[in-house]
């Protein structure tokens, strides 16, 4: 190939390399979520029979401390209060470990992967009911105190009091009069982003989350009252969340009170079941659209203390568990029949479609590799050094080995628990693209000195950044299906849309050194001739 055939396509490939991850990273946010219709949602109506009513607590209180993980919460002398009245289990939040999927999931029972809540940025209604909702229409009033708006965009017309208010202000104290009370503090999430888990800063935060929530504890009766404490996610050292770490993924949540069995060994949860336990222990219809099957409701009655219900009421839950889980059962042989009416292998299934899909793009990857092979073979029979074809392979191969141990090395990961911020995402991704592009380019050049081969191998990177971003959405599905991938896939258009743009941005720059200077210079001479 002429230099000349070489620039063209390296611009060509500049021209996909912005463009498709560009295009499907700016739109990912949007296409993340699908609230309101969800993914394979089963309803199921419940009601509790009229003559196994158990005593109701007089005050409940769910506490939602944003941003604390399990290990952070394990510190705290409140813990050991609500262990001294109930019992602490360590939490899977599930992924992402993002808020507002994690709020929709404490508040429904579903699973983040079904509730279509996968994003943060998306404010409509969600389809699933909730447990506020079965609270109002048990004529119960329900009062949050949060810094967010967000637990009513989700459940609109489900609270009877919604306070916003700063971040210095005392969540715990500032509750008002209510039968069932959220209380949502966000100042050790956002000092986590801004500092990381490991930080002081952080270990401050929680020292006053702590302070604030013991004043509450004291001013209950654990004899009447209920109190279930929960959080969304942890943080990872550096800051950030969104992944399946251990210390990211997993919470405290803890149970208190009226109706509670005390037990002081730690156990195990999972968030799915926080909302079910608040229904159980405040004499509630479970949430129509709670997971149940390969669930953890068999927890509930462990929760919940025989001596403090009638066995009438118990055995009527017990019940209602098994009626769910044979609804969702007969809803999950329906939609595949090879399931046998098992969550996991339907799962598991959907999840074999993806790695079929992942196969195809294995193959895609590998015609544009060939077509690199064949380019450089084209330019051998030239009379170009033989080795140039696999040099360019192995350049390439190098660029994406280095390119994501840069990331996991830099940052901790390669998903969304690497970011603290959209700045910090957005400084670091193009700081580092920019950076590592340049010295791979000089590498190149010192190592092959041929322009027309640094110009193929500039664009194998960028057609294959391009196949990539597109094969997301067409396995994937345009607006994200189900279900919710794996973290690193999951995060993977929100790195592209800014590691590629910066490759093409050092391409650009190569094109136009060794590229347009030189066909420049040759039409110089023949205009001189």
């Amino acid at each position: 190939m002429t230099v000349r055939q070489c620039l063209v396509l390296l611009l060509a490939c500049c021209a996909l390399g912005l463009g498709v991850p560009l295009l499907l990273g700016v739109t990912y946010s949007a296409r993340l979520s699908s609230h309101d219709t969800g993914f394979f949602a089963v309803q199921v109506d419940d009601a509790i029979a009229a003559d196994a009513q158990p005593r109701r607590p007089r005050r409940s209180v769910l506490v939602v401390i944003d941003g604390l993980g399990h290990e952070a919460a394990k510190t705290m002398g409140a813990i050991a209060l609500l262990r001294e009245h109930g019992q602490c289990r360590k939490t899977a939040v599930g992924v992402p470990s993002m808020s507002r999927p994690v709020y929709a999931t404490i508040s429904t029972g579903l699973e983040q992967d079904r509730t279509g809540a996968r994003g943060n940025d998306d404010e409509a209604p969600l389809f699933a009911q909730s447990i506020w909702q079965r609270a109002r229409a048990a004529g119960m009033s329900v009062a949050v105190v949060s810094e967010l708006t967000w637990w009513e965009e989700l459940f609109p017309g489900a609270f009877t009091h919604y306070d916003v208010l700063p971040l210095d202000a005392d969540y715990f104290a500032a509750l008002p009069p209510a039968d069932l009370q959220l209380v949502h503090p966000l100042y050790v999430d956002e000092v986590g982003h801004e500092h990381g888990a490991a930080s002081p800063e952080y270990a401050e935060a929680v020292a006053r989350a702590d302070r604030e929530l013991t004043g509450l504890l004291r001013t209950l009766d654990f004899s009447q009252d209920l109190v279930i404490l929960t959080a969304d996610h942890g943080h990872s050292q550096r800051g950030g969340h969104g992944g399946a770490q251990e210390p990211i993924a997993n919470v405290m949540t803890c149970h208190a009170g009226l109706g509670v069995r005390r037990d002081p060994d730690y156990g195990h949860l999972r968030i799915t079941t926080v909302a079910p336990s608040l229904a159980l222990l405040l004499d509630l219809p479970f949430p129509a659209h709670m997971r149940a099957g390969d669930d953890d409701l068999d927890a509930l009655f462990a929760i919940a203390d025989p001596a403090a219900f009638p066995p009438a009421y118990l055995e009527d839950r017990r019940a209602a568990v098994e009626r769910f889980r044979r609804a969702n059962e007969d809803a999950v042989r329906a939609w595949l029949p090879d399931s046998a009416g098992s969550w996991d292998a339907f799962y598991e299934a959907w999840r074999q479609r993806h790695r079929s899909g992942a196969r195809v793009l294995v193959a895609a990857l590998a015609l544009v590799f060939l077509l690199q092979l064949y380019l450089h073979r084209r330019r051998e029979q030239q009379g170009e050094a033989r080795s140039a074809a696999l040099f360019g392979l192995g350049f390439v191969a190098v660029f994406g080995a280095v390119t994501y141990a840069l990331q996991v090395g830099l940052r901790g990961s390669f998903d969304l628990s690497s970011v603290a911020g959209r700045a910090d995402l957005i400084g670091f991704t193009l700081t580092m693209g920019f950076g590592w592009t340049t010295l791979a380019v000089v590498v190149h050049w010192l190592a092959r000195r041929d322009r027309c081969a640094l110009m193929l191998d500039l664009s194998a990177i960028l057609l294959a950044g391009a196949v990539l971003s597109a094969a997301h959405p067409l396995v994937l599905g345009w607006r994200l299906g189900f279900p919710v991938p794996s973290p690193t896939v999951y995060f993977f258009p929100y790195f592209a849309a800014l590691m590629f743009p910066a490759v093409t941005g050092v391409a650009v720059v190569v094109a136009a050194l060794v590229g347009l200077r030189p066909l420049r210079r040759r039409s110089d001479m023949i205009a001189k001739t």
